[in-house]
């Protein structure tokens, strides 16, 4: 092959070369344009829909309408709620002939909720927003519509419960005293500040359960362990916090303050010197909760709320551990 050949051939592959190139440019390019048109779009879209804290929403909730800002139904992130009245998918939620947001919900209950949003906007760490007050026969239907909502940990009814007045302590170790038809449990005077247990009398499979204790000795407000635990677990050692099944609260000034979940500790410095001597504490013990777990909640007279998981379908007890030389704690009567 001549020399002109080779040269016109290398000509012709150039060429191609330019061609090829020039149309994988002209792809590029219009891929880039039509992302630009569909982001400016975007744009102008999300421009449409900008949303105030200050916006009043309009609502019909099972025929009943409400009205309240924007700002209160958003208030606890990461709900059901916040995500709806973000203002990113507000025009695809369903509304009534007069433009109303619409909620196949129970009027009263998504009242309740709405009432405990609205006081928590207003509410301090010295005065806390009040848990919802629902009759006890109503609990499961309205836990199921907070649960929906996404609000599980922030909603807590209040006035749900099943009164307890025949409490009293049973099994303990043998340092501890009971006194006053085993009302109160006295630890022995002990300088190596030796844990000793105690445990209730009766025994909870199901319903809404609410104990309340007082500490009515509580030595330098340092340790001391509340909480549940199952009803078989047969007593290995004096630290009934540590046993298999055990679940609650190390409450106290010591430094070391968590929970226990099944004898399993995790730290909480949440907890840290929120219990002190003359306190009366209240052990919530729910055997109906959802999500196939029970629950078990602690109420402080701080008005702080802490809440543990449990198993369903167990059966369990009262279970306290004491630390303290003479320390003293009272089933409180309802």
């Amino acid at each position: 092959m001549s020399s002109e050949d080779l040269l016109s051939q290398f000509d012709e592959m150039v060429k191609r070369f330019k061609h090829e190139f020039n149309d994988i440019i002209e792809r590029e390019r219009a891929k880039m344009k039509a992302e630009v048109e569909a982001y400016n779009a975007e744009k102008q879209r999300m421009k449409s829909v900008e949303v105030s804290d200050d916006d009043m929403i309009h609502l019909n909730v099972g025929g009943q309408k409400f009205t309240t800002k924007r700002s209160t139904l958003c208030q606890v992130e990461g709900s059901l709620l916040a995500s709806m009245f973000s203002g990113r998918w507000e025009d695809g939620l369903e509304r009534d002939q007069d433009g109303a947001i619409f909620f196949d919900f129970s009027p009263q209950y998504f009242g309740f909720i709405l009432d405990y949003l609205r006081t928590k906007k207003i509410a301090t760490p010295e005065s806390p927003a009040s848990m919802p007050k629902v009759p006890e026969d109503q609990v499961k239907n309205f836990n199921n519509l907070v649960e929906y909502l996404g609000l599980r940990d922030e909603i807590v009814p209040g006035e749900i419960v099943e009164i307890v007045p025949s409490e009293k302590f049973n099994l303990h170790s043998p340092e501890v005293t009971l006194y006053e038809n085993k009302k109160v449990a006295l630890n022995g005077p002990n300088s190596d500040q030796s844990h000793r247990y105690v445990l209730g009398r009766n025994v909870y499979q199901q319903g809404i359960v609410k104990l309340k204790l007082k500490l009515e000795s509580f030595q330098n407000n340092h340790w001391i362990f509340v909480g549940i635990g199952k009803r078989h677990v047969v007593p290995e050692n004096n630290k009934s916090f540590e046993w298999r099944g055990s679940y609650g609260w190390i409450l106290g000034s010591c430094s070391c303050e968590g929970e226990y979940n099944n004898g399993i500790f995790t730290r909480n410095k949440s907890l840290t010197g929120v219990a002190k001597q003359s306190d009366t504490i209240e052990l919530v013990l729910d055997c109906n909760a959802t999500d196939n777990n029970a629950r078990l909640t602690l109420n402080l007279s701080t008005r702080q709320w802490f809440f543990i998981n449990i198993p369903q379908s167990q059966t369990w007890r009262l279970n306290v551990t004491l630390l303290g030389s003479n320390d003293k704690i009272r089933i409180v009567e309802n």
